[in-house]
């Protein structure tokens, strides 16, 4: 089926974003189907200005690159604002936004190439990711992937939203509203898959009459590339060679002997002060390992990771890095301590353990039970001095235990990404159920 792919995050400066963007976009491309356009994460975090007393388009540039929080809390500057135009016109009213929508064609040609690629595809399929996590205020990120998919079904075009997690938010609780919205558009999906046994209980408990299926997340799909096909090895370089020779840049020297990880996580990311100070007593804590650690930084929230490294010595990867370069990194790693999914199923995928610290939904404790961790445990997001101890004993058991355990990580990933395959069967069943009708 020629396919418009929604919510195509590749272009975002986020490891996991371009992971999943690209793990998912694999497999459709393997049922047979083809992309024929992107709604890429640019476009869905971006905001659509609604103007008031001037034209729209001098309102949208305007209101994008000055109306902001900051500038906002000047002396009237948020009042004058306000009256000049709404900062961002989506809302929960679905049909408001689409008429939102429609009025940027005027000054946005990404949402003229959108409404094109719904009119040209035969079905939208929906990179789930993260997003349905119904947090108070509603993320906006949501409210505009729900306002184009209801702009599919009101186009007649079939929709598959897939590989998906479905949350409250730990911090804000559930918002109701934005779960009765999904709920009513999801019910009308050819398709709606989740990646996690978590987020399958909390659809069946606060959706009624939304039918799910549980499939591991597309990401586990890069076993093939990045686990060891002789099972787990002694370190050797010259495995993470070739994904660098393939984004043209060289391995760093970082890399000549065996390393650990250090990731951010998104709730630690909302405290960059606290962050710093917890993670600076943490590369401390790790020193029992007697390895090296090289911070990672899964996204732009995680670069409080660079004072980190100026106050420890701790060597940064670079958020740039390729998502398969910084998989292979990931995988080669002796262990890995982060409050990321997507980041640390690239980790297990080569066998490396993991240390989970907590993050903005169930995530981090969940993909411990999907890996069959005997001892599941998630440590605070700015830990203690305390828990930094623990969190570095826990760690240092994992690289003692050796390949005993990431042979044991290895059998479950692997296990895991065969399940992948799943995901997309949907699409193509109900597809050629379609055309054998038609």
């Amino acid at each position: 089926m020629k396919l418009l792919y929604l919510a195509d995050n590749s272009d975002l400066s986020n490891w996991g974003c371009r992971a999943t963007s690209l793990s998912l976009r694999q497999l459709l491309a393997g049922a047979g189907h083809e992309i024929i356009g992107t709604v890429t994460g640019s476009m869905i975090e971006a905001t659509y200005p609604v103007g008031r007393l001037v034209p729209d388009g001098p309102w949208a540039r305007f209101s994008r690159a000055l109306n902001r929080d900051k500038v906002r809390k000047l002396p009237l500057a948020g009042a004058v604002f306000d009256a000049l135009g709404r900062r961002n016109g989506l809302s929960h009213d679905l049909s408001d936004n689409i008429e939102t929508l429609k009025r940027a064609r005027a000054w946005d040609p990404a949402t003229r190439d959108l409404f094109a690629a719904i009119d040209a595809c035969e079905a939208v399929v929906v990179n789930g990711e993260g997003d349905l996590i119904f947090a108070s205020p509603a993320r906006s990120r949501l409210l505009y992937t729900l306002t184009v998919c209801e702009m599919a079904l009101r186009a007649g075009k079939p929709l598959y939203y897939l590989n998906a997690m479905a949350s409250e938010c730990p911090t804000t609780g559930l918002n109701r509203e934005t779960l009765a919205l999904a709920a009513d558009l999801l019910r009308r999906a050819a398709a709606f898959t989740v990646r996690d046994p978590v987020s399958l209980d909390f659809v069946r408990d606060n959706m009624p009459g939304v039918a799910t299926l549980m499939y591991p997340d597309a990401v586990f799909g890069w076993s093939r590339l990045l686990a060891p096909a002789e099972g787990p090895v002694a370190y050797d370089r010259s495995a993470l060679a070739p994904f660098f020779e393939r984004g043209a840049s060289a391995l760093p020297a970082a890399f000549d002997r065996p390393y650990a990880l250090l990731g951010g996580g998104s709730r630690a990311a909302r405290d960059w002060p606290a962050a710093i100070e917890a993670y600076v007593h943490l590369i401390e804590a790790l020193k029992v390992l007697d390895l090296p650690v090289l911070l990672a930084p899964g996204c732009s929230g995680d670069l409080f990771l660079r004072e980190v490294s100026i106050r420890t010595g701790a060597p940064m990867i670079p958020l740039e890095t390729p998502a398969l370069a910084a998989g292979a990194i990931l995988a080669n790693a002796r262990v890995f301590i982060s409050g990321r999914w997507h980041p640390s199923i690239m980790a297990v995928l080569g066998g490396t353990p993991c240390v989970f610290m907590g993050s903005n939904s169930h995530k981090t404790l969940t993909i411990q039970t999907m890996l069959e961790s005997v001892d599941p445990i998630e440590f605070t997001p700015c830990p203690t001095l305390e828990e930094s101890r623990r969190i570095a004993a826990r760690a240092k058991s994992l690289v003692d235990a050796g390949d005993a355990e990431r042979a044991r990580i290895l059998t479950v990933t692997r296990r895991l990404g065969a399940e992948t395959a799943g995901i997309v069967e949907a699409v193509g069943k109900l597809a050629g159920a379609r055309i054998a009708a038609e």
